[in-house]
């Protein structure tokens, strides 16, 4: 008989890990596609014509987008993109941002660094960008459950690259 081990809630163990990393308040924009950017679409005129880059609506994707207020933490992060080049070895880093389990980040949406009150950690109003980073992957992490059994997400791992606001939209 299999003596069963405790279950470990990781979702209590990353708040812990929260108060010693420091967890901050974050915009997750995730992208509209059933509504076109009114701006761009002044702009623009046409629907083929690519959307100016410069839009601070929908940083040139042409789209309206929904920001989600969530919490999440920026870590520097290595996953192995070591390679060899004419130049030597070629080391890119990779940011990545752990946000709360309950939000479904995709590819298509952006991760806001909002201006915070330095006394109570808590977004100033309204809200001010500080930084945009681009979603290029993001990876739900599930706690360790029985063989078979996939376990609930605890959480996403976003793999993000940093954007100017005029570029931000674009690949």
């Amino acid at each position: 008989m299999k003596r069963k081990l405790g279950f470990i809630d990781l979702r209590k163990e990353i708040e812990l890990l929260a108060d010693n990393v420091g967890f901050s308040w974050v915009a997750l924009r995730t992208i509209d596609l059933n509504t076109k950017c009114t701006e761009c679409s002044k702009r623009v005129g046409n629907q083929y014509e690519t959307p100016p880059e410069e839009c601070k609506t929908c940083f040139g994707t042409g789209h309206l987008y929904v920001d989600k207020l969530v919490r999440g933490f920026r870590d520097l992060s290595q996953p192995g993109f070591d390679f060899l080049s004419e130049l030597g070895v070629v080391n890119t880093k990779t940011q990545v941002y752990i946000i709360e389990h309950d939000k479904y980040p995709k590819s298509t949406d952006f991760i806001l660094e909002l201006d915070l009150d330095e006394k109570t950690g808590q977004p100033k109003i309204p809200y001010k960008i500080q930084r945009v980073f681009k979603i290029q992957d993001a990876h739900p992490l599930r706690g360790g459950q029985p063989e078979g059994h996939p376990g609930r997400i605890e959480f996403f791992r976003c793999f993000v690259e940093e954007r100017n606001f005029g570029t931000a939209g674009r690949k």
